[in-house]
């Protein structure tokens, strides 16, 4: 496939092309613009999420369907965020929704056990290679945070590593490092003995082992897939090291699967690599697009949680929303989809050729760089180094403003809507979402450059 673009003049000149992509789109949203100015009133920067920020202002929608959405303002967009990465079979798949459906005429909350917690628990335990016993929550951030907390009961020890640019959730004890320069916190709040509780290390394998010769840390946790899923990719072999690292010193091995599991195969990276970890934190696909998350691992570690009374390392988990019988029902029925791996091939084929016509796009137009990424993802990555090249602070910090709005309004302009230079492919895309995304990069990067920002 070859992509023509037409090349649309910028508008004046200096400071004024810097804005006139972003101007153009504000101007055709005003729903969206009267409804962040509303939410600025009632809710801290307007939004629920720190990535839903956006410049000049958050896109709003109104309905969702398969592969796309219509904003506030009747826009068609292409959806690459899909419920940031929570939804491999599209928005609104008709089983999943019926499930719910039929869930919530039983029983919206009974505040008792229930079939589906048990269904649910099978489905996860059927397809994580690793996983024996399962606890759920209410969140991915939760998972991340009961794994660490089983982690340091099973040890008896305090300490926790984790790798620079890796993002595990917004509790205390991983919002460190995750952004650059990694060296810091990534929040204002965090007490100063969690702080110096985790040790924020490169992927590097001299680099992890010499954090684990104390033999005082309880848990690596890491994104197998790599930071952000995949933005940073993780060196060969990396996995394989840490592994036998961990078990050398004593170490449970965490893997954040949130976004990866059931995404990159049924049995997440660890199916993939055939690297087992201690403990996995799921999410995301995990509950079908509701809320939901569950921490995955052998009963000798997961019997920590709720022990017998007495127990110095009995581990506590209330909850009042753990196994939600609604996101249960997703949860049950999307992971019967997926079970077989074809929703997974699917998607990763097309990611893959969408992949290519977008790298393509960047050599038509001239513009040194393109797209990468594993399994269902891609990743925009301007200039002519490979990611392989690049450092992880330049990895995760080259889409920065203005091009970062620039980008992101031009291709919603064109009917496109990106998650930050990134996005997620579901079984629901197709040939036609490919042709139009690679059309859109095209007519955005020609506004780009005549805006003097690429």
């Amino acid at each position: 496939m070859r992509v023509e673009a037409h090349q649309e003049p910028a508008a004046g000149g200096g400071a004024d092309r810097v804005e006139s992509v972003v101007a153009a789109w504000a101007s055709e949203n005003p729903r969206s613009a009267a409804l962040h100015a509303r939410a600025r009133q009632l809710l801290p920067g307007g939004v629920t999420h720190d990535a839903r920020r956006a410049a000049p202002f958050p896109l709003a929608v109104e309905r969702a369907q398969g592969a796309r959405k219509q904003d506030l303002d009747g826009h068609d967009l292409i959806c690459y965020v899909l419920g940031h990465g929570s939804l491999l079979l599209g928005h609104g798949h008709p089983a999943v929704v019926a499930a719910v459906r039929e869930q919530a005429t039983r029983s919206f909350h009974p505040g008792a056990c229930h079939e589906l917690e048990s269904e649910w628990a099978e489905a996860v335990i059927r397809l994580v290679p690793s996983a024996e016993r399962v606890r759920f929550t209410s969140s991915g951030t939760e998972a991340t945070l009961l794994a660490l907390r089983l982690a340091r009961a099973a040890t008896g020890r305090a300490k926790i590593v984790k790798l620079a640019g890796h993002f595990h959730g917004w509790h205390d004890q991983v919002a460190i490092g995750a952004d650059p320069p990694f060296d810091r916190p990534d929040s204002a709040g965090l007490p100063p003995g969690v702080v110096s509780s985790v040790i924020t290390v490169p992927a590097d394998v001299p680099a992890l082992a010499g954090a684990l010769a104390g033999g005082d840390v309880a848990a690596i946790i890491l994104e197998p897939s790599g930071a952000a899923w995949g933005t940073v990719p993780l060196p060969d072999g990396f996995l394989e090291a840490a592994r036998r690292l961990a078990d050398e010193s004593g170490t449970l091995l965490v893997f954040d699967e949130v976004i990866s599991g059931f995404r990159w195969a049924p049995g997440g990276v660890q199916e993939v690599s055939g690297v087992r970890p201690d403990l996995t934190a799921l999410g995301k696909i995990l509950a079908g697009g509701m809320p939901g998350g569950a921490v995955g691992g052998p009963a000798s570690v997961l019997d920590h949680v709720g022990g017998p009374p007495g127990d110095p390392r009995r581990v506590a988990h209330p909850g009042t929303h753990n196994a939600h019988p609604l996101s249960a029902a997703a949860g049950v029925t999307t992971l019967g989809l997926v079970a077989s791996g074809e929703a997974q091939d699917r998607a990763a084929r097309l990611a893959a050729v969408l992949r290519g016509e977008l790298t393509s796009v960047f050599e038509q137009c001239g513009v040194p760089g393109r797209a990468y990424g594993t399994s269902s993802t891609f990743h925009l990555l301007l200039g002519p180094a490979g990611p392989e090249e690049l450092d992880p602070v330049t990895l995760k910090s080259w889409l920065a403003p203005p091009l970062s709005s620039a980008l992101h309004c031009g291709m919603l302009r064109q009917g496109v809507q990106l998650f930050h230079g990134a996005g997620f492919v579901s079984t629901a895309h197709g040939e036609r979402e490919v042709e139009q995304t690679a059309a859109a990069l095209a007519v955005t990067l020609r506004q780009l450059q005549a805006e003097g920002l690429v």
